[in-house]
């Protein structure tokens, strides 16, 4: 049993005690904390025999089965439950009930228990907000008014010296944070750099908050000096009108974004010409860049020089070319303050683009990279080529795609990352001019989904909603080595600023396509042939395969899920194994879970003639160790 610092008054009383309402409810309170289902049974009968409330709160605010269902212990709950305890019973502090804080935790057997006994759905806390409104797993797609619009959390984390994090905290954020000022807006994208973010929704509108000297929010009253900082996110209205933003770009000291109907807009300093017209040091809200005709599908912007795509497949950069940033054939320290077609890739049909502090990548439809700048004036193509090592005797094939198709690329000050097709990493450092691009083979098997790229960190988002990053600060000349960030979950977009980090994540995850089967077990089983000169460890560490539930044609596949059939497949996706098969089978049982049922059957390897497994005194499974 763990070790826990318990509220004053709620230790084991002693044995000879004369029985009282206060302290037996004390002692249930305890034992739905940190006790077992037998001690909880003789807390309930202590409590009868006094004639005290089972929903009585302790010092805290909070009941018993408050207690059982943060601790995600089932057949705890399941006994208060019965035992009569009020499922809609609030707590003290924030008027949350018990299926506020299952749901808020993730606990989704307990909330579809907490639902079998009667609990609301329309119950509201303190701020007025619905168990719904506290979901942190993935149960409904929660459309707006535009087709595309999902219901979204943004998450930020790192130094928020500048505001930078839009959660109001000034200072060095270890853990990811909600960012409040935007629930309910429907975030589709957002963008991170040294000074500011922005966020984008569903509907077009524009949010931007961090330090705003310079203009590089986009606030009038920020430029004119009446405050010097939007610690969260606030709206930008000034110079859009109802013009709705599509597309957008940060960068240190300036901001662009594409609208709709492909206008384009900058705003903040335009000492180098990077906001693409002149005789304007700078602009404090968005103006269009009159100069460009085109409609802009993409747009990029790095310190001093920014990049747009139109949907001609023309790529167009200005501002500062030092560096060949630019790829105009030439190098100058004079401003290109007009946008500029890049005549080098003329005939090529552009689709994306990318930039850092000294170079550009664009990325073509058919999947060609091709990047200029850190001396390289003109573009030049990356190759981004299949993988063919040689262990012993056997040639060693990492993809079994007839081609590899390169879907999104990030430009990073350090380094740039392109992602192919069938979910595979490959990485190339900015300044090396072989452009020899390697494959991350520590990502093999994760599906990455969304890529971005900083001043020295690196980051992914995968299908299954994981957060995954790369420091080259630390480890600038060595092999790239991914790590999890734990606490976030459902992640759809990632974005990279110099010091901070910003994760856009749904309530409802979405399918991502399956792997080709080619990919597969086959493919595995071919990596172990011959890896000796990569070492094998590296390779599928923590890999697992992928579910077939995608494909099943239950409950789970129809339309918008229930809570309780995600509740199943959340339980098949990442907790049925055949070991813990007969325990799963005995909750399904109970909650009357057919789809859960029918899997747990087939790795258990029996039918229901067999005699089954019952919970028992401290027996439980921690449903909370997947979520």
């Amino acid at each position: 049993m763990e070790t826990s610092i318990s509220p004053p008054g709620t230790s084991k009383q002693s044995a000879v005690r004369k029985p009282s309402p206060g302290s037996s409810l004390k002692d249930l309170c305890l034992v739905s904390k940190q006790g077992s289902i037998a001690e909880v049974e003789s807390a309930l009968a202590l409590l009868k025999k006094s004639g005290g409330n089972i929903d009585g709160r302790n010092a805290f605010g909070l009941s018993a089965l408050h207690l059982a269902t943060w601790r995600n212990h089932l057949p705890i709950v399941r006994r208060l439950l019965d035992a009569g305890a009020d499922p809609d019973a609030r707590d003290g502090e924030s008027g949350w009930s018990s299926l506020h804080r299952a749901l808020h935790f993730g606990h989704l057997c307990i909330a579809g228990v907490l639902l079998q006994f009667g609990a609301s759905l329309a119950l509201e806390d303190t701020k007025g907000r619905t168990p719904v409104d506290l979901i942190s797993c993935p149960v409904s797609q929660a459309n707006g008014d535009f087709p595309d619009a999902v219901a979204t959390e943004v998450f930020s984390w790192g130094s928020g010296t500048n505001y930078q994090l839009g959660t109001g905290n000034a200072h060095i954020q270890k853990l990811p944070c909600k960012v409040e000022a935007l629930h309910g807006s429907y975030i589709k994208t957002v963008a991170a750099s040294k000074f500011h973010s922005v966020a984008v929704s569903s509907n077009g509108e524009l949010y931007t908050w961090g330090f705003g000297r310079g203009g590089r929010l986009g606030h009038p009253d920020i430029h004119s000096g009446q405050t010097t900082a939007v610690i969260t996110p606030r709206q930008v209205t000034v110079g859009l009108g109802r013009k709705r933003v599509n597309a957008v770009a940060a960068a240190k000291h300036h901001t662009v974004i594409a609208t709709e109907l492909g206008e384009l807009f900058t705003w903040g300093s335009n000492r180098e010409g990077q906001l693409g017209y002149p005789s304007v040091d700078t602009q404090p809200t968005p103006r269009r860049v009159g100069s460009l005709k085109q409609r802009i599908i993409s747009v990029a912007a790095a310190n001093k020089h920014s990049a747009a795509v139109a949907d001609t497949g023309e790529v167009f950069t200005w501002g500062c070319n030092k560096e060949g940033q630019l790829g105009y054939g030439t190098s100058n320290s004079a401003s290109n303050c007009i946008p500029r077609m890049v005549e080098y890739l003329k005939g090529k049909v552009l689709r994306g683009v990318s930039a850092a502090k000294y170079h550009t990548i664009v990325l073509g439809a058919d999947g060609e990279v091709f990047t200029w700048g850190h001396r390289l004036v003109t573009p030049r193509r990356v190759v981004v080529a299949r993988c063919l090592k040689k262990g012993g005797n056997t040639n060693l094939k990492f993809h079994r795609m007839e081609r590899l198709q390169v879907i999104s690329v990030a430009a990073g000050t350090t380094h740039n990352t392109a992602l192919t097709a069938d979910g595979a990493l490959f990485y190339w450092v900015s300044s090396d001019p072989d452009l020899k691009c390697q494959q991350i083979f520590s990502m093999c098997g994760r599906n990455i989904v969304n890529i971005s790229a900083g001043k020295y960190w690196t980051a992914v988002a995968t299908s299954t909603g994981d957060v995954f990053m790369w420091d080259a600060k630390k480890r600038k000349d060595e092999t790239p080595i991914f790590t999890r960030v734990h606490g976030v979950k459902r992640a759809t977009f990632v974005c990279v600023g110099e010091t901070h980090m910003l994760v856009l994540s749904s309530i409802y995850h979405p399918e991502y396509p399956p792997k080709p089967k080619s990919q597969g077990l086959k493919s595995m089983l071919e990596w172990n042939g011959g890896t000796e000169e990569l070492g094998e460890d590296i390779l599928f560490d923590d890999v697992q395969p992928n579910s077939g539930l995608s494909g099943s044609s239950g409950e789970m596949s129809k339309g918008v899920p229930s809570l309780k059939s995600l509740c199943e497949k959340v339980a098949v996706e990442y907790l049925l194994e055949p070991k813990n098969s007969i325990q799963l089978l005995e909750i399904a049982d109970s909650l009357e879970a057919k789809e859960l049922k029918k899997h747990c059957e087939y790795p258990a390897g029996f039918s229901y003639s067999q005699p089954r497994l019952h919970f028992h005194s401290g027996s439980f499974f921690n449903y909370e160790c997947f979520f």
